[in-house]
């Protein structure tokens, strides 16, 4: 009865968000959970996909804007107060886990000419991805499959497979 529940649920908020945003916004059904306050904004020519399964808990944003667009796979899990902006492109895979706290943005103010427009590029999290609390991750990073980001790391540049980094920015730790 309680899977039953769940997937009604989903289905209700998916049709919500297509009221609101219609071809702009797809949420695909069943998702795991969305923890109240699941805040989704799409503006101009942006555009948000959520593949199935996926857990987001409460406080999460995710803001698609100007041409921007957010993809994510299916499996994932978002702790609470998780931030992903794109004017760009933030393409996330399958089975990635999002400590509290996490931000991804894929642009830039561009401060040499005068803080007008933005310097963008794509985001990349391949999949089975851990990220932990409070980390920042900046435009044009690739982060590899199963790769590992401690808490409070600084993402500033592309993460291999299979490597765990930390710090600010974030450097190597180890690779498994």
């Amino acid at each position: 009865m309680k899977n039953i529940l769940v997937m009604i649920i989903s289905w209700i908020r998916s049709v919500i968000f297509q009221l609101e945003y219609g071809r702009r916004v797809d949420v695909a059904v069943p998702q795991r959970r969305f923890e109240g306050g699941l805040d989704i904004k799409v503006e101009n020519e942006g555009s948000i996909q959520i593949g199935v399964r996926n857990n987001f808990r409460k406080h999460c944003h995710l803001i698609a804007s100007r041409t921007g667009t957010i993809n994510i796979g299916k499996a994932n899990f978002f702790n609470y107060n998780v931030s992903i902006t794109s004017l760009n492109k933030v393409i996330i895979g399958d089975n990635c886990k999002f400590a509290n706290n996490v931000v991804i943005v894929d642009h830039d103010h561009d401060f040499r000419n005068g803080n007008v427009g933005y310097q963008t590029k794509p985001v990349v999290i391949k999949n089975n991805v851990w990220i932990g609390a409070n980390v920042v991750i900046t435009k044009g990073v690739t982060i590899g499959s199963h790769a590992v980001i401690a808490a409070g790391a600084v993402v500033v540049k592309d993460v291999p497979d299979h490597t765990v980094v930390g710090g600010v920015p974030a450097k190597e730790i180890t690779r498994f």
